[in-house]
């Protein structure tokens, strides 16, 4: 049997909104032991009540996992801890400890907020300010257009630095002006008054052909050859690279020859010519042979060919930016007989001496 306390234990009861003092609305109630209601109308406003006590300002306290260890934090508060807040990280919800009992905030945490407009910072003026001073940092104009200004402290003097080395030679002001060679060296002009630079005067080199072997992969000197019957024959060619100055070979080195010649009587020399740019061109050095009918070593030395040679003549000489070949010839210059050349011990040995006034 049901009492009335069961129908009332089973009753919601909810207010509606149908408007205050609105004619025609009845209430409704409706009871059972397993589920009931009641509705009441909505009444006029009351008188406003008095103020309460200000709220504890928010004191943020940071994430807690869930209510269970909210629970569990509850029992340790007290009203001194009111104004402390949380995150509930399990349902995301903020709660506020009012000094009895928790308050919670559903909708504090929300979605991402539309994104804003884009703002531009520019940098303005950046001036300097007195030792020791503050930075400064000023933002002037309206979003998106900003202008970010600073004043930035001067630094203290610092301590004097150690003596450099000296300097590049031709910023010097008794240094001519203009393109300085790689490897000159520089050179008084009395003319005008100051050190301009001059190609290294000091020897370039050496180039050679020992044998077989040219310093360049090139040829070698050619092979042996016994009972030559020509005038001239050309053995040997040396290339030399162009200089940046113009130049004079010296040569050293040497071949072996010999002539045919029987008995006791020897009329025939056959003399070892190193020859500039041609196998007929001028004479650079000499390896003189001798009459005697056996093998001799003809020594090249330089030879200009020319009487009254001077610092200022052109004999023989190369001018800067230009490539030059050596050739080496055997010369029948006295006599008629054959001859033989050894490939054996056959070298030339080249160095480039600059020339012309320091």
């Amino acid at each position: 049997m049901s009492t009335v306390g069961d129908y009332f234990a089973s009753t919601a009861i909810r207010g509606i909104d149908e408007g205050i003092g609105k004619s025609g609305v009845v209430q409704s109630m409706h009871g059972s032991p397993n589920n009931g209601s009641l509705e009441l109308m909505t009444g006029t406003a009351g008188p406003q009540g008095e103020s309460g006590d200000a709220a504890r300002p928010f004191r943020w306290e940071g994430d807690i996992a869930d209510h269970a260890a909210l629970t569990a934090l509850a029992a340790k508060l007290t009203t001194a801890h009111a104004g402390k807040a949380w995150r509930v990280l399990a349902s995301d919800a903020l709660v506020y400890w009012n000094g009895t009992s928790f308050d919670s905030f559903t909708d504090a945490f929300g979605a991402s907020g539309p994104d804003g407009e884009t703002c531009t910072v520019s940098i303005g003026t950046v001036d300097t300010g007195p030792v020791g001073s503050e930075l400064q940092v000023t933002i002037v104009g309206a979003p998106p257009q900003l202008t970010l200004n600073l004043t930035v402290p001067r630094g203290v003097k610092g301590r004097k630095g150690e003596h450099g080395g000296p300097g590049p030679i031709r910023n010097a002001p008794d240094y001519v002006d203009g393109v300085h060679t790689d490897r000159a060296v520089p050179v008084w002009d009395d003319t005008i008054g100051k050190w301009k630079p001059r190609p290294y005067p000091g020897l370039r080199g050496p180039w050679s052909v020992v044998e077989g072997q040219a310093w360049d992969g090139g040829a070698g000197f050619a092979p042996s050859q016994l009972n030559i019957s020509s005038s001239t024959k050309t053995i040997a060619q040396l290339n030399i690279p162009a200089q940046d100055t113009a130049w004079r070979p010296i040569v050293t080195g040497g071949v072996v020859v010999g002539t045919t010649e029987a008995g006791d009587q020897f009329t025939t020399r056959v003399d070892a010519e190193v020859r500039i740019g041609a196998a007929d061109g001028p004479i650079v050095a000499l390896g003189a042979g001798m009459v005697i009918g056996a093998d001799t070593y003809n020594r090249f030395q330089p030879f200009y060919a020319t009487r009254g040679l001077t610092p200022d003549s052109t004999v023989g000489v190369v001018p800067a930016g230009q490539a030059v070949t050596l050739y080496v010839v055997l010369c029948r210059n006295a006599g008629s007989a054959n001859y033989d050349y050894s490939m054996s011990r056959a070298r030339i040995v080249c160095m480039a001496r600059p020339v012309g006034a320091l």
